[in-house]
């Protein structure tokens, strides 16, 4: 009876569908690790296991520690860490989708009919938001805690309960990606107002004692780095300017994009990738509110404007960091999708509509997830074939994070982290100078390859897909 009951139960292809993606992609040689950030988050979750059974402490981390940290338990459970770190990500994602649900439902009792299917459809088959989240990244795990730091705030609001919940989940959010706290700002802050209004201090000493026992790990893990987050590079080069830019000389290197930050962070609102109807959303919530908005829509406005506004001054763009705020997003246009679906023609044909709208979105993300799949199996490949040369010195970048995340034994030197001169008859380069060229010029990358072909010979061992290749050092004669 249990399990027909989750089977029947009106959360489980929130649950049940994310985990056949995942099982799917697993059966096919997708193993969720793409791009570096994926396999820094390995190497971290690696360190914190040694170091939790009596090894060496891990270090300095770049990023918030909580998604290594809850990786690595996740790790002894599957008894590999790769698979927690990707199954943490997929579970993360279905418990957004059903928080999302629970919020909506909560906010709007008397329009709740068509909220299974608008987070099924946009929220659940969302190009962009369901690639994040079949991915080794910290970003879904973080959206979640966003989000169940709203629900329990909208919940604890209504019902005129304990806040304590709202401070521990943002705290969580916070130990999962600093840019959170942005997000989650205005409602700590207005919390604050309120416990301090009512005089219910049990609420900020509750939050405030498990904020701190979520904040231990961090503190163990960064006691020489307490202060990362503040001297983060992007954070410090924010600026109004780059609202208007589309172009950045950064740490790394240059950056050229189509549109102004300015208009590339709207696209969590209109982009066919996150929502492919936001533009006629976008009309029907002006529509709807032309005497102005909802306070309970004001709520969730306020940090998407800020969160965005925040997005707009850093010189980059990246579509996975815009997608912590997607759930939020998807809460604000819920007003506006009822009027739209109202519509007596939409209304009449919306079984058919519901279908066309699936079948779209996963067209989008076969197309969107199709770099992601091409270069995780890419990595691997790579992996397999310089598994004949383990024992060199290997100097290199991009891939060579890969291979070290793949277990392969090389003297790793990466040619962004420093510039070499004395470099050793036969040692090894992996590199793709077309694709460094425009972006790395004079910078570290390509510095130390003009070095090499200047005062050495190369002799190709093997050439990659994509322009890679394996070189070996010679002394010029």
């Amino acid at each position: 009876m249990k399990i027909l009951y989750l089977i029947t139960h009106k959360y489980s292809p929130y649950l049940g569908i994310p985990l056949i993606f995942l099982l799917v992609l697993k059966f096919i040689g997708f193993d969720g690790l793409y791009g570096q950030d994926s396999y820094e988050y390995l190497r971290y979750s690696k360190a914190i296991q040694i170091y939790l059974e009596g090894g060496q402490h891990p270090g300095s981390f770049y990023w918030p520690v909580l998604y290594p940290f809850l990786g690595s338990l996740f790790g002894y459970v599957f008894g590999n860490i790769a698979f927690g770190l990707h199954f943490l990500t997929v579970i993360s994602f279905s418990i957004s989708l059903i928080y999302l649900y629970k919020t909506i439902q909560l906010l709007y009792p008397e329009k709740s009919s068509s909220v299974f299917y608008y987070v099924l459809i946009f929220g659940l088959f969302s190009p962009y938001f369901l690639k994040s989240g079949l991915v080794v990244m910290s970003d879904i795990l973080a959206s979640m805690f966003v989000m169940l730091t709203y629900y329990y705030f909208f919940k604890s609001y209504q019902k005129k309960n304990s806040f304590a919940s709202v401070f521990i989940f943002a705290t969580c959010a916070l130990m999962t990606r600093y840019a959170t706290l942005v997000i989650t700002l205005p409602v700590i802050l207005y919390i604050t107002y309120l416990v301090i209004k009512r005089q219910n201090f049990t609420d900020i000493f509750i939050g405030v004692f498990f904020s701190i026992l979520i904040c231990i790990p961090f503190i163990i893990l960064q006691n020489d780095n307490l202060y990362e987050g503040t001297s983060n590079y992007f954070l410090n080069s924010w600026s109004f300017a780059t609202y208007f830019s589309s172009s950045y000389e950064t740490v790394d290197g240059l950056q050229t994009y189509r549109f102004p930050n300015l208009i590339f962070v709207l696209y969590i609102l209109t982009h066919p990738g996150f929502i492919f109807i936001g533009i006629l959303l976008i009309v029907f919530t002006l529509k709807t509110s032309i005497n102005g908005f909802s306070h309970l829509q004001k709520v969730v406005l306020i940090p998407i404007i800020m969160y965005l506004a925040f997005l707009a001054g850093i010189p980059f763009q990246n579509i996975r960091i815009l997608g912590l705020l997607f759930p939020l997003v998807l809460l604000f246009f819920y007003p506006a999708f009822i009027e739209l679906t109202s519509i007596k023609l939409i209304t009449q044909y919306k079984q058919v509509l519901g279908r066309t709208c699936i079948i779209i979105q996963l067209l989008m993300w076969s197309y969107t997830f199709n770099n992601v799949f091409k270069r995780t199996l890419f990595e691997k490949q790579l992996a397999n074939s310089m598994s004949f040369y383990q024992g060199n010195t290997l100097y290199g970048f991009d891939f060579d994070v890969s291979l070290q995340g793949r277990g392969l034994d090389f003297k790793y030197q990466n040619m962004y982290n420093d510039l070499y001169v004395d470099y050793k008859e036969n040692e090894l380069v992996l590199f793709n100078p077309t694709l460094f060229t425009k972006q790395w010029e004079g910078e570290n990358p390509m510095k130390n390859w003009e070095y090499i072909k200047q005062f050495y010979n190369l002799k190709t061992l093997e050439n990659f897909d994509n322009g890679w290749s394996l070189y070996q050092i010679k002394e010029k004669e």
